[in-house]
């Protein structure tokens, strides 16, 4: 068995939005949620009662539940066996860490490794259909979709009639910044 190293601390990501490059080339209604904790809560068939314990009501497929905004974490569905706690708060995502410890049920920090786009107009509507699949669901708050953005998977949430969520890799932020920034020049902010 290995040694834990003391040398070794937890890692946390640098704040994208205070780089400079990524915030210069986003449009005034797109914005990158900071701080930013992302926890993978994952289980085997049957498994869902522990989770449940843990994180409350889990959503179904196509559906998240929480408030989705920066002051309230949300879960979202992901697949059948993984949902994914979404917040800007530390505690509410280490008391899911804690409490799935000894647990057949699993919660990984995945933070580090996903960035949160948040898209804001009055024209999200016909901006939806340049951006994802035109079949993708959408249309109501508390909708939820895995679709591809720029051939690049997202999970894509809408969170009021007038702002989404777009949860993607970290690797692909200045891709999807560039993206969005094109995609969103000829609507109004």
């Amino acid at each position: 068995m290995a040694t834990p190293d003391p040398i070794n601390f937890m890692l946390k990501p640098l704040p994208r939005a205070q780089l400079g490059t990524l915030a210069e080339l986003l449009p005034g209604n797109v914005a990158i949620i900071e701080p930013l904790r992302v926890v993978s809560l994952r289980c085997l068939p049957g498994g869902e009662g522990e989770l449940a314990a843990a994180a409350g009501a889990l959503p179904g497929p196509g559906r998240f539940s929480g408030g989705g905004t920066q002051d309230t974490s949300l879960l979202a569905w992901r697949s059948p066996s993984e949902w994914l706690h979404v917040g800007t708060h530390d505690a509410p995502a280490d008391g899911l860490l804690d409490a799935l410890k000894a647990s057949p049920a699993q919660a990984i920090d995945i933070s580090a490794g996903v960035i949160v786009f948040e898209l804001r107009s009055l024209a999200l509507d016909a901006l939806l259909p340049r951006l994802l699949d035109a079949g993708v669901p959408l249309g109501q708050p508390g909708q939820a979709a895995r679709t591809r953005l720029a051939d690049v998977a997202v999970l894509a949430m809408r969170v009021a009639p007038q702002r989404l969520w777009l949860l993607a890799d970290r690797a692909n932020d200045h891709y999807l910044a560039h993206w969005l920034a094109y995609a969103s020049a000829a609507l109004p902010q």
